[in-house]
């Protein structure tokens, strides 16, 4: 759990440096959080943004690594459906696979 904390820590102490080195421009990344422009640039220089900014910027900054992550997290989920039964034949998903391309 320990290495989770400080991987965070690393991760904030080190945000400005990734905004900077970013191919996105900060009006993208201060639109996408909701925030105004000097808020922005305080959250950037004290390094306290909240955590569901974090989860934001960092889907933005790091993409490959957020859908790794949403792939991990789908089979996750699929094999907990699995495990409780919760699952569709075949022929049923095809069925509405195709009912939703006709449509």
């Amino acid at each position: 759990m320990l290495d989770i904390v400080y991987g965070y820590q690393s991760l904030l102490d080190n945000i400005d440096i990734y905004i900077e080195g970013s191919k996105f421009k900060k009006e993208y990344l201060i639109e996408e959080l909701g925030v105004s422009r000097a808020t922005f640039y305080n959250k950037v220089k004290k390094k306290n943004f909240t955590i569901d900014e974090m989860v934001i910027l960092s889907k933005i900054l790091f993409p490959e690594e957020a859908k790794v992550f949403e792939i991990k997290e789908a089979l996750r989920a699929s094999r907990n459906d699995s495990e409780k039964g919760r699952v569709r034949s075949h022929e049923s998903v095809i069925s509405d696979a195709r009912k939703k391309l006709l449509t």
